[in-house]
């Protein structure tokens, strides 16, 4: 019975020796995966390290403790491998325990959009602002959601296609040349030292071409393209490929030139992890081969690549180099988000690059640019509300936001690498919308042709040869200087659709000027009228009574724009005539006439539409009351007498009492004979008349300044009874009359303001 329990205690040590070393062995083999997988991932061979993380992840997530930094990488790598449905059943692990990080929440929440789960964005974005409220990534998504989901229903006018079928790699980044298309694909392994990219598992990327109209063409077996198409299929053979990724290409607009993104053959090593940094290799067309030039801005550093050139040498290029939009600071170290750049490569130098700025880059990264002939620039962005992923965006580069192209060239997959010829409409993009697998479509769209015609004639129909139009288009400053013709017509000027145009005729010293705007909303050929008038014109006053009878000796009181006034009487025909311009330009006219209610007239500063050389005004004035009215044909005098009879003062006061009311007036009272008795008695007669009539004014308190007695005589007879002709009684009572009038002012004229010759 001893030995018995010996034996079982002694089996009970076997058995526990037996558990200690085997849950040595399994920590030994727990410790050699993880870094295994740490390896691997520092590699960038995700596609490998996955697997590896799930079983370490699926491992502790049954300990009482799990490692969430395992779960992490176990995330990061599913994301980085590009398989986005694993990427978020690790990511809804992660969040749902409160235990991602903030890049775990992006990883996550661009894995739910790569998968079409963008139902739960509003509720992931939620969440992850309330774990990490100062993130400038998830601010950013989150003021971006509402455009995100206006673009997913914008429909472009893009008809789409799948371009090239039956690739058994990825492919992206097609460009036109010769009589097909360069593009980026890994199906092939041309020379390549390392056979598989180890982040996806599949050859490192090669510069492919493809001529669809030889594509199906069945080469004979002793002839050359077979041995060719055996030994390098589809391959690009102008330049010689690298032992890393080559891709995209790009050719300058006259194809001497071609961009080629590769890797530098330097591994950088960041944290734990080894990877080699993007270059842009430029190559110029020498004696009919490509011959390296260099790119200035490559470095080490920083990624450098994805090249566009324009006709004007102006190349857009992506970099994170230091000046880009900043993602983040970690510990001191600053992480730049890809930009595009600028740089304009003339007479074989390249100027300093410049970034695009905020209009353009975002604090996520801008990529694959391609700039257009007509100056549209496109590239790819997972910013500016895109639907998820990578989005293809144009600008015009003219201060306002990138706009969508829109669905269903967009989708909630990445789509990039777009190209287009403006002039036919047809092009390329690439998208990984069908199983996260590269592929390039093509597309068209409709050309928007518009163009417009300026004509300019004067207000009477005249054609306007030989004047300047200007025109400028409001959506990116740009300015064209068109001329008239014979017919007054401008030559034919090209629109861009939904620009907003501004065309202006400036006028000259005899025409005024003409604009109007215009926006490029149809396909349509658009003739556009100018109108110009006259800009230097008299301008006439008439003062007439309600009866259309021009009136003399109107007293008119001008006030000038500059505060000032002038005065001035009209003429005989009722007029006033002068030229309203200057400093001294009339703005309005007040007149005074004894016996008529004053009135008054605004003058416009300018006549819009005045095709005449003259522009008239006319001035109506109101007869006074009965009670008001000063009858002059009542200041009667006995026969050969001069003194003031009451009936001639009731009148008189009448008068007085108008020209205190009007204290600057000047007044000539003057008083007439008939031609019986002698010349000089009746002068003398005459004036005494008159200045009886003067005195009594001026004794009712009018300053003699502003009176003036005159005596005539016989002098100014208003009809022929003059000396020796016969005359009835009536006849010569005509001539027996005292008359008012309105004196002219010292000031007779206005500055800067002549009167017409």
């Amino acid at each position: 019975m001893l030995f018995k329990v010996q034996d079982i205690f002694n089996m009970k040590i076997t058995i526990t020796l037996l558990f200690a070393l085997a849950a040595l062995n399994y920590g030994r083999a727990q410790d050699y995966k993880l870094n295994y997988a740490k390896g691997l991932s520092s590699e960038f061979r995700f596609v490998e390290s996955l697997p590896v993380w799930e079983e370490l992840s699926t491992s502790s997530l049954k300990t009482p403790a799990p490692s969430w930094e395992i779960l992490s990488k176990t995330l990061q790598a599913a994301y980085l491998s590009e398989n986005y449905r694993k990427a978020a059943l690790w990511g809804h692990k992660l969040v749902s325990k409160g235990k991602a990080s903030e890049q775990d929440w992006i990883y996550f929440l661009n894995a739910t959009q790569y998968i079409n789960q963008v139902s739960r964005t509003p509720g992931i974005l939620d969440s992850a602002l309330r774990a990490y409220p100062n993130s400038e990534l998830l601010k950013q998504r989150a003021s971006e959601f509402s455009q995100s989901q206006a673009n997913m229903s914008k429909a472009s006018e893009h008809s789409i296609r799948l371009y090239k079928k039956g690739s058994k790699g990825e492919e992206y980044g097609a460009f036109p040349y010769k009589s097909g298309i360069v593009f980026v694909s890994n199906e092939y392994n041309h020379t390549s030292v390392n056979k598989n990219y180890p982040r996806t598992g599949q050859f490192y990327s090669d510069i492919a071409f493809y001529d669809s109209t030889l594509a199906n063409k069945k080469a004979g077996f002793f002839e050359k393209p077979f041995w060719l198409d055996l030994l390098f299929k589809n391959q690009w053979r102008e330049i010689d490929r690298t032992i890393a990724h080559d891709g995209p290409i790009s050719f300058s607009p006259d194809k001497n030139l071609v961009f080629i993104t590769t890797n530098f053959s330097e591994k950088d090593n960041s944290g734990m992890v080894r990877y080699r940094r993007l270059q842009q290799r430029v190559y110029s067309l020498i004696n009919g081969a490509f011959t390296e030039i260099g790119f200035p801005f490559n470095s080490t550093n920083f990624s450098t690549g994805h090249a566009s050139m324009d006709v004007d040498g102006n190349v857009y290029f992506v970099s994170d180099r230091p000046g880009s939009m900043i993602q983040s600071i970690d510990n001191k170290d600053t992480v730049y988000s890809a930009d595009i750049w600028k740089t304009t490569y003339s007479g074989g130098d390249w100027s300093e690059p410049i970034n695009l700025g905020p209009m353009v880059n975002s604090i996520e990264d801008e990529l694959f640019p391609f700039i257009s002939d007509w100056g549209v620039l496109y590239f790819s962005s997972s910013a500016w509300g895109s639907m998820g992923g990578l989005d293809v965006f144009s600008t015009e580069l003219d201060g306002r936001k990138p706009e969508n192209v829109g669905v269903p060239l967009n989708s909630n997959a990445d789509d990039f690498s777009y190209y287009v010829n403006e002039e036919n409409g047809k092009g390329y993009f690439s998208t990984n919308r069908m199983l996260f697998t590269d592929r390039i479509y093509a597309f068209n769209k409709p050309v928007f042709r518009a163009d417009m015609m300026v004509s300019l004639a004067d207000c009477k129909g005249k054609a306007m040869r030989n004047q300047d139009i200007k025109v400028t288009d409001l959506n990116n400053g740009t300015t064209f200087d068109l001329r008239t013709n014979y017919k007054g017509e401008t030559e034919v000027l090209d629109l861009k659709k939904n620009h907003e145009y501004k065309i202006v005729y400036s006028g000259d010293k005899t025409m005024t000027a003409d604009s109007l705007l215009f926006k490029a909303l149809d396909p349509i050929s658009q003739k556009l009228n100018l109108r110009s008038f006259y800009s230097q014109y008299v301008s006439k006053l008439t003062v007439k009574d309600e009866s259309g009878v021009a009136l003399g000796d109107v007293r008119l009181n001008i006030y000038q724009s500059n505060g000032s006034s002038s005065k001035l009487n009209t003429n005989s025909a009722g007029s006033y005539i002068w030229r309203n311009e200057g400093t001294t330009r009339v703005d309005s006219i007040v007149a005074n006439l004894i016996n008529y209610e004053d009135a008054k007239i605004a003058i416009p500063p300018i006549i819009n539409g005045n095709c005449v050389d003259t522009v008239s005004y006319n001035l109506t004035l109101t007869m006074k009351s009965q009670e008001q009215f000063v009858n002059l044909d009542l200041i009667l005098y006995n026969f050969d007498k001069f003194f003031l009879r009451p009936e001639g003062k009731a009148e008189l006061d009448k008068l007085v009492t108008y020209m205190k009311a009007h204290p600057d007036l000047r007044v000539e009272l003057s008083s007439h004979t008939d031609s019986r008795g002698s010349d000089k008695y009746n002068m003398k007669l005459s004036k005494n008349r008159a200045k009886s009539c003067v005195d009594y004014i001026i004794s009712q308190g009018i300053d003699a300044k502003l009176i003036k007695a005159a005596g005539y005589g016989e002098t100014r007879l208003v009809n022929q009874c003059s000396n020796g002709v016969y005359c009835t009684v009536v006849e010569h009572q005509a001539n027996r009359r005292t008359e008012l009038k309105l004196l002219t002012p010292e000031e007779n004229s206005l500055d800067n303001n002549k009167l017409r010759e």
